[in-house]
């Protein structure tokens, strides 16, 4: 299997244009501005329980302040399903054989912190939605009996002096801690790239050209810059408005409600639908309860399939066609690790699509 390492730094190009395939592959140029649009924020946005909503609010009413708030949301979007694009690319090619496994870790490790960002991100607007990732957390406690040890009984949440830390505690992690696990774990992943080589695509043959790894850095960074320009276009014409506001606010539409977000029908955006979806499904099915467990059996399902596949892969090299790539003799087990990851997020994004109510 021909690999585009090379000497000195040097990487050999695929025959193939290379621009489309690295910017989906690396999504370099995205993150750095996820991080600079998040840092802009952090000069409006107020994390106080009982202003977040208007804050947020009055952020997506303003013509400049809206188009960076929805230009930082749709790129999330967009790194996601890059992640998971790259994943798969990742897995069909096999490019984790050998002494690469360690890779594929970290590489799940910035699945894990994107997936994160996206859970705290979708808080910090402080609508319904966004209230419910306290609701659960403090459910998830309960379910342990920690929810005195940690302070976090889900219905103190109604109360908003009460809710402000939880809130501050949620930004910490969103501005902060996650922000420097993932630019962490973008510089190891890099690093290992470079020292280790990037696996080239059985699909695609080596053009006997070598160039050094900057050379590709720059191509990524162009490329990803006409991605972030259609991300631009779609924050400037396509409006959101801010959700209704929680219900632990007196103007809230659900201000009094006797259940909390899922049992009024407010569920959360993908791609993280499929959580509440999870504890709708283990509820239906199981009539498990707290829900909150369906969340949590899902992300152990998910993480540990994804842990797992380089470790099951019977592949000894990186195939070197379709045949040996689905060869299912030699990679059976890392295909059902892989469809496992896909079924639990499918089934918990459906039925929080069919029946959001619980």
């Amino acid at each position: 299997m021909p690999s585009e390492a090379g000497d000195g730094g040097q990487v050999a190009e695929p025959a193939a244009p290379r621009g489309w395939w690295a910017a989906v592959r690396d999504q370099l140029g995205l993150e750095p501005l996820m991080l600079l649009t998040g840092v802009i924020l952090i000069f409006v946005y107020q994390p106080d329980a009982a202003v977040a909503y208007l804050s947020t609010r009055d952020m997506l009413a303003s013509r400049g302040w809206s188009i960076i708030l929805n230009f930082h949301y749709y790129t999330a979007y967009l790194i996601f399903a890059l992640v998971m694009v790259h994943m798969m690319r990742v897995f069909i090619s096999g490019a984790y054989r050998a002494t690469k496994k360690g890779l594929w870790q970290v590489g799940v490790s910035l699945a894990v912190v994107v997936f994160a960002l996206s859970i705290t991100g979708e808080t910090l607007h402080w609508d319904e939605r966004g209230f419910a990732v306290p609701w659960h957390v403090g459910e998830f406690f309960e379910a342990l009996g920690l929810q005195d040890v940690f302070n976090w009984p889900h219905k103190g949440l109604l109360v908003v002096a009460n809710a402000t830390p939880k809130l501050l505690i949620i930004y910490a992690l969103h501005i902060v801690v996650l922000p420097a696990l993932l630019v962490f774990a973008m510089v190891l992943h890099y690093y290992l790239i470079k020292l280790k080589g990037i696996s080239m695509p059985y699909w695609l043959s080596a053009g006997g050209r070598t160039a050094p790894f900057s050379e590709h850095i720059k191509a990524w960074a162009i490329y990803a810059g006409i991605i972030l320009g259609v991300i631009l276009i779609i924050s400037i014409v396509i409006p959101r408005d801010a959700g209704p506001a929680p219900q632990n606010l007196s103007f809230s539409p659900f201000y009094g409600a006797a259940e909390g977000p899922g049992g009024l029908g407010i569920t959360p955006t993908f791609p993280i639908s499929w959580t509440h979806g999870m504890n709708r499904f283990v509820t239906i099915a199981f009539k498990l309860e707290p829900d909150i467990w369906g969340t949590v059996i899902g992300m152990v399902i998910m993480l540990g399939a994804l842990v797992l596949v380089p470790y099951v892969d019977r592949l000894r090299a990186e195939p070197r066609g379709w045949a040996q790539a689905f060869d299912l003799r030699t990679r059976g087990w890392a295909f059902l690790l892989i469809a496992l990851f896909w079924v639990t997020m499918i089934i918990g994004t459906v039925i929080n699509a069919v029946s959001p109510v619980g």
